[in-house]
């Protein structure tokens, strides 16, 4: 018997809403009769998973439906054919899990380019399905390209002139960067739910959303949505969600203005293809990058990201721009742990309703008020941000620093002379009239190197926002 799809050794099938795997399995096999399947854990059988006929052999094929397993393992799933006069053949899967399987796509930062020095230790329940078509336990690098089975992520694909196992290998054990979020991701997403997590790698660094278009999808290996998909059908089974990062390849004058176009037909078409039609996204809003390049276009980016769950349904984003990098735009592999972290906590939100989990923070309302200290009269006021899903307060470490004003040509106001934090709210002092600050517009990360230090009590940071009227006095969304 040879497995052709619906189960592969160390493979994480994803739980239905009862909290049970099942896997449509199909193969090849020599000879006819009835396909019988047992399920063991510690080398015990489990309770109602004795043999039992699941499907059929003949015609050189066999096929059968596994149902109703556990969350949990690692099992082993034993399988043969039977008739009359016996066993006929008889294979087994070892190390199958029952959880939740997230697909990891974007650029690289998502590929992960952060130092492997802060690469975290493997966990046995958190598993990856690796590019070269493999199961194994998850662990930095996620994103192995060399090894990938589709040419798009190196060139030549699964075959000739690929690099021999052992050069792959090689290339993997010496790789000085490789640390992304989903590891941490994986991991913090076990520690939420205590079932097993499986990541399908799919990013690519360097590629832009025209790069990510569904209407690739025909070219399989050869194009990025293409490939995506190739090794979501391979797995045979549904989700949990998706987890993106990717913009910095769109931020210039001509890719950003397509941009939420781009990420709405996206969504729309790998919940189309998946046949998941309310299938989770929860996505990074892009960090910084040490450059003078043009700022304007990678803010606007960061804006449209901000905004995109008011446009896309079950689509959840947290930020990145407080975190330190490991060069001029990737995101530190410390950092990238703290990211990790922030995505397992809005996908857990999203995607399991965990109750007392926060989604992303998002801001809420702007007013202006007098600035305390001033003799009432003086007509100083300071600007008060307020915002939702702040898990505990607000904190800092050292001084609350990241937001600034700027007039309607863009030019900054150097009005702010202090930012206290209190409670969900941003408080903006000034010496400034209501009237002079009727005009003005207020961020929060302005610019492509900006520093911002606010997060909430749990590390969740604020996101970044782009002239917004200072002069709202109600609530902004």
């Amino acid at each position: 018997m040879k497995i052709l799809h619906g189960l592969m050794p160390g493979q994480v099938l994803q739980r239905d809403a009862h909290g049970m795997g099942n896997a449509g399995i199909h193969g090849r096999c020599k000879g006819s009769g009835a396909v019988e399947a047992r399920v063991l854990k510690r080398g015990r059988v489990l309770k109602g998973f004795g043999w039992k006929p699941l499907g059929y052999a003949a015609d050189g094929r066999f096929s059968l439906a596994l149902k109703g397993v556990r969350s949990g393992g690692p099992y082993r799933v034993e399988l043969r054919i039977v008739d009359r006069s016996g066993v006929l053949a008889c294979h087994a899967v070892e190390d199958v899990f029952v959880g939740d399987v997230w697909i990891l796509a974007g650029q690289s930062n998502m590929e992960g380019i952060g130092n492997m020095t802060a690469a975290r230790k493997p966990h046995p329940m958190v598993r990856a399905f690796y590019m070269r078509d493999a199961w194994g336990i998850a662990a930095d690098k996620l994103h192995h390209l060399p090894e990938a089975v589709d040419r798009i992520h190196n060139g030549y694909g699964d075959g000739p002139g690929r690099p021999r196992k052992m050069v792959l290998e090689k290339s993997r054990v010496g790789a000085i960067k490789g640390v992304g979020p989903g590891h941490s991701f994986g991991i913090e997403m076990y520690k939420r739910t205590k079932v097993p997590q499986g990541l399908i790698a799919c990013a690519h660094g360097g590629t832009s959303m025209a790069e990510w278009s569904p209407s690739l999808r025909d070219r399989g290996g050869d194009a990025l949505y293409g490939a995506m998909l190739r090794r979501y059908e391979k797995l045979g089974q549904a989700i949990a969600g998706v987890i993106w990062y990717q913009g910095e390849s769109d931020a210039n004058r001509e890719a950003v203005q397509h941009y939420t176009r781009r990420m709405v037909d996206l969504v729309a078409a790998v919940r189309h293809d998946t046949g998941q039609a309310s299938l989770p996204w929860v996505m990074v809003q892009i960090g910084r990058h040490a450059s003078m390049e043009d700022p304007i276009s990678w803010n606007n980016i960061q804006e449209q990201q901000r905004m995109l769950p008011r446009r896309i349904k079950r689509l959840d984003v947290v930020p990145a721009v407080d975190l330190e990098l490991d060069d001029g735009i990737h995101i530190g592999g410390k950092e990238q742990q703290v990211l990790g972290q922030r995505l397992a906590r809005a996908a857990d939100r999203l995607v399991h309703k965990a109750k007392g989990v926060k989604p992303g923070i998002v801001v809420d309302a702007i007013s202006m008020q007098p600035t305390p200290g001033f003799m009432r009269g003086s007509g100083a006021t300071s600007i008060r941000v307020r915002y939702r899903n702040v898990a505990g307060k607000l904190e800092s470490k050292g001084v609350p620093t990241g937001f600034s004003l700027h007039d309607e040509a863009g030019r900054m106001l150097p009005y702010i002379y202090r930012t206290t934090l209190e409670g969900n709210t941003v408080i903006l002092h000034t010496q400034q009239s209501r009237i002079e600050l009727e005009g003005a517009f207020l961020s929060y990360g302005h610019g492509r190197f900006p520093y911002c230090t606010i997060t909430d009590r749990e590390g969740m940071g604020l996101p970044v926002m782009q002239r917004l009227a200072v002069a709202t006095d109600h609530p902004v969304s």
